[in-house]
């Protein structure tokens, strides 16, 4: 375990940005076919193991969707392993009646003591799970004192998160089961969403089999065989030496319990899992010190984010240089950077018993610039979605997703071919956003400020991924390698180097990866409408492009037998819904003409170039719309 771990520690391939542990064998496939982008990815794939997650049909699993209350309850009691075996005679909530789906999972938490609901007498079926309340469940779970913790939370947005939820957001922070944003915030009331829920769920059972292996079980007592005999007197035992107090009394005075002086039962050691806090902000500067708290004495080690250490003997196989004491509890700790290279660290700690603590959140530690350069995402859990025809990375980008345009219609937007970096990753200097460009001489991108170039970046795919980068005139190429699927797992890693006018490369100033989605799934037709002069036509996927309409006609007799009327020679007006699944064909305009329509009657469409946002083309389909099949007094939504 040394030297698998000092491996990790001098690899600079494993100091990129990682934002979850690396892929197992056991974990490398995946029943879900939309999860290879998440990064709970090897979470949900161990919690469908256990048997605690499922997907939403179709092989998918909708790692963005939100979950709901009820949902949630299910997930704990099998997480837990509750009883659902035996309910209650009448519902505890009148929204979670005997027959609901969640009733036996939800009852079984109520006995557990995990769910108290939301104090009229309902649950909140149907209500998203909030972020608050995920950390109170999972916190009240784990079985540990939270009480008064919330005043340690440094969220910019600590103000916001209830005053029951506090204390345990602290904890569950503490433990390492939840990180802020970027941005500063927790986030209380927000969504939970069903990756995010799943990540959580799996850093819990780490922090419960840390807490369980540290709290010996409880000894029931002995059935006494034979009646007790009376209690004999005590052997007098000398008093123990006494330290006087600022009285000029006893320090044990009144033979408190909490001491070993007058005879009394020594107090238990204490067994609950330390804690530990980053009170720096990320990123550092090397040189800067990692200030930390950490909820008992002993010793702070701070590791690679991509090592796994799994005991204090891993942890103590480290150099000095990552090692550092904690000589008060509850108090700022300065761990020194100097030594330490640039990269993605995370900080763990081990009381004076041995036991220790869930890895904190991520640092970064960049070299430190004069400039005050720095390179991160621009959103923490953005990635790239790459489609077979692949995409040229620039600085710009010309015409945004579903604007309504009066181009020719078999012309693709713009965000097909190429992505703007700048929508990607982002370069500040000093808390400012600087603009990144290509440069089309040196075909490389450089961060401007008040038109000076301070920096370069390079792009170059992380040395495990199947992912083809190379310079044009317009931008960065970059496409999927022979052999990719969408399963295959790759990121693409920018690195900030110092402008060099000689177009040398310069010092290191940091690096980010971001991973790669693929898709390469055309979009289908899934149905098709016509009322009062509109085409509606619905995909599977959200359309990247207006597609090119090649045809309609319109069939009196719905037999398309020689009857029928050629209605376009040109591309009527057509737009995309506001998610991007649905476009409309006005054809008013062609109507005008008095053709009579009747119940019998068919337009067929011909279309072809339907595109998804990675640039995956259909083919050319031919579609047939019933004139009878809508509804003509349809029901408003909502009566």
């Amino acid at each position: 375990m040394r030297n698998t771990l000092m491996k990790v520690l001098s690899s600079a391939a494993l100091l990129s940005a990682i934002a979850v542990p690396a892929v197992s064998a056991e974990t490398a496939t995946t029943p879900f076919s939309d999860i290879a982008g998440s990064y709970a990815k090897d979470a949900i794939n161990e919690l469908v193991e256990k048997g605690i997650v499922n997907g939403k049909g179709n092989g998918k699993f909708d790692p963005s969707g939100k979950i709901e209350r009820q949902d949630f309850a299910i997930i704990l009691a099998k997480a837990l392993g509750l009883d659902v075996s035996s309910t209650p005679t009448s519902p505890t909530f009148s929204d979670v009646p005997s027959d609901s789906y969640a009733y036996a999972s939800v009852e079984a938490a109520v006995k557990a003591g995990l769910i108290k609901g939301q104090g009229n007498g309902t649950f909140g079926t149907g209500s998203n799970l909030s972020r608050q309340d995920m950390a109170v469940l999972f916190v009240r779970a784990l079985g540990v004192d939270a009480q008064g913790k919330g005043s340690i939370l440094k969220f910019s947005d600590a103000s916001s998160i209830s005053d029951y939820a506090k204390d345990a957001v602290a904890v569950a922070v503490g433990f390492g089961l939840f990180n802020g944003g970027t941005d500063g915030k927790f986030d209380p009331k927000g969504g939970a969403a069903r990756e995010e829920v799943a990540l959580v769920a799996s850093r819990f059972f780490d922090a419960k089999e840390i807490i369980d292996s540290q709290t010996p079980p409880s000894q029931p007592d002995p059935a006494p065989t034979t009646p007790p005999e009376p209690a004999k007197p005590a052997t007098p035992t000398p008093p123990a030496t006494s330290v006087p107090s600022s009285s000029g009394g006893s320090s044990n005075s009144g033979g408190g319990s909490n001491g070993n002086n007058g005879g009394s039962t020594p107090s238990q050691p204490e067994t609950s899992a330390p804690a530990v806090e980053l009170v720096s902000s990320s990123p550092l500067n090397i040189g800067d010190p990692i200030k930390l708290i950490s909820s008992k004495v002993g010793k702070v080690y701070v590791v690679p984010y991509a090592a796994t250490p799994t005991s204090k003997a891993d942890l103590d196989s480290l150099d000095d240089r990552f090692k550092s004491s904690v000589l008060y509890a509850n108090d700022v700790t300065e761990m020194q950077t100097s030594s330490l290279t640039a990269g993605e660290y995370k900080v763990y700690f081990v009381d004076q018993d041995g036991r220790m603590s869930a890895p904190s959140d991520k640092i970064v530690l960049q070299v430190k610039d004069e400039k005050g350069l720095t390179i991160a995402r621009v959103n923490q859990g953005s990635s790239i979605l790459l489609g077979e025809s692949g995409f040229v990375l620039r600085d710009t980008i010309s015409q945004e997703l579903g604007q309504e345009i009066d181009q020719e219609p078999n012309q693709e937007l713009d965000l097909l071919e190429s992505r703007d970096i700048n929508d990607l990753i982002q370069v500040k200097q000093n808390g400012d956003t600087l603009h990144i460009s290509y440069n089309t001489d040196s075909r490389r991108f450089e961060v401007i400020a008040n038109g000076i170039p301070l920096a370069e970046i390079e792009i170059q795919p992380t040395p495990e991924s199947s992912v083809s980068v190379n310079p044009t005139e317009d931008g960065i190429q970059i496409s999927p390698g022979g052999g990719t699927t969408e399963s295959t797992e790759a990121s693409l890693r920018f690195t900030l180097y110092s402008y060099t006018e000689e177009g040398e490369q310069g010092k290191e100033l940091g690096k980010v990866d971001l991973p790669i989605r693929f898709d390469f799934t055309a979009p289908t037709v899934t149905g098709v409408t016509y009322q009062d002069g509109v085409i509606t036509v619905t995909t599977d996927q959200q359309m990247g492009a207006l597609p090119l309409v090649n045809s309609i006609t319109y069939s009196p007799s719905g037999a398309f037998n020689g009857d029928e009327h050629f209605l376009l020679d040109n591309v009527p007006v057509i737009a995309l819904s506001e998610d991007f699944k649905q476009l409309t064909i006005d054809i008013t305009e062609l109507l005008l003409n008095e053709l009579p329509l009747n119940e019998n009657g068919k337009f067929r469409l011909v279309i072809s170039d339907l595109r998804d946002v990675a640039g995956n083309l259909s083919d050319k389909e031919t579609l047939d719309v019933n004139i009878s099949n809508v509804d003509p007094n349809p029901i408003a939504e909502g009566e």
